[in-house]
């Protein structure tokens, strides 16, 4: 491990998140400075031990004045945005994700304009794409068929704009499926994993629905590896296995990794309009750029969060299902 982010100031959106939550624990790690905003009543579960080794700042990214602030006081030379709000159903919903998705995202790279910073990492999804019948590549026109891939679609557009015009170093990686540590207890990865592990049966789509999951620990390092990378100013790189499984196969490798039975009734969980039966990354462009690939396989990516998840099982519910909460 070098010493290029040590003492270094890096601040960090959405750092109580799934993915926030693994990326402040590995700069923690490497010697950085880490200011973690989180919002106004956010859940820090993900995070509580490590408040005493980082700078927490309560900010909502929809309050241009108290976000300027925060970036005065941190003058951080490494900025990672992964502050999210997911849509709800509510016309009220979708206008609170709209707010922190795009005009968050402006804010954020408004109030970082006096910075001389080294990286603007912007952190998108493969929601943005909508649904493709190859392998999905950057140059592909976002199609995005749910409300809140289109407003990440929106705040990528913003990044690019920037950095074209001002020159900026900003980046945006594309994460297709990550699974791992601290995942939200409503998604497929943990709902097995703890079915498996409490002799529980859950509800699984059809057969044949496909996604490209990728190790949160393998997501981390191409985080990390965009900092010093050359020629990605601008950039789009997906940030996925080049694999994909259907949840059906999922289920079956948690059983292998667990080895332990997971009861499934299949075809009683409905699909989600996202959801189709191909989709997966073209990483190449990660390889040339970044030279990042992913290290886990989805076996080993699945034995490592069944072990994590026998050590914390008491954080998740004891009936965890499909959708859950978040």
């Amino acid at each position: 491990m070098d010493d290029f982010l040590r003492n270094k100031r890096v601040l960090i959106t959405g750092a109580a998140g799934f993915v926030g939550a693994n990326l402040t624990r590995e700069l923690v790690k490497r010697g950085a400075e880490v200011h973690a905003l989180v919002r106004p009543g956010g859940d820090l579960w993900r995070i509580s031990e490590m408040i005493p080794a980082i700078d927490i700042h309560t900010v909502d990214l929809t309050h241009a004045k108290e976000l300027c602030r925060v970036i005065v006081e941190s003058r951080p030379e490494i900025i990672f945005n992964l502050a999210v709000r997911r849509a709800g159903r509510t016309s009220r919903d979708r206008r609170r994700t709209l707010q922190t998705n795009v005009l968050g995202t402006a804010n954020l790279l408004e109030a970082a304009t006096p910075l001389d910073y080294e990286r603007f990492v912007q952190v998108g999804g493969s929601l943005e794409y909508g649904v493709k019948e190859r392998p999905i590549r950057e140059s592909d026109l976002p199609e995005p068929v749910i409300f809140y891939g289109a407003t990440k679609a929106a705040a990528t557009l913003l990044c690019q704009q920037l950095a074209q015009a001002d020159d900026r170093p900003v980046t945006v990686l594309r994460l297709f499926s990550v699974y791992g540590y601290w995942e939200p207890s409503g998604r497929l990865v943990p709902t097995a994993i703890m079915a498996a592990l409490r002799g529980q049966e859950i509800p699984l789509t059809a057969p044949g629905y496909r996604r490209d999951l990728v190790f949160v620990k393998d997501v981390v390092e191409a985080c990390l590896l965009s900092l010093r990378a050359e020629g990605v100013t601008g950039e789009i790189i997906n940030v996925g296995s080049g694999q994909q499984w259907s949840n059906e196969e999922v289920v079956e490798m948690v059983q292998v990794a667990s080895g332990r039975e997971v009861r499934v009734r299949a075809g009683e969980y409905p699909p989600r309009p996202s959801d189709t039966t191909n989709w997966v990354a073209d990483n190449r462009k990660a390889k040339q750029l970044l030279g990042w690939e992913p290290r886990h396989s989805l076996r080993a990516g699945l034995e490592q969060t069944v072990a994590w998840l026998e050590r914390h099982q008491e954080l998740y519910p004891e009936r965890i299902t499909l959708g859950g909460p978040r």
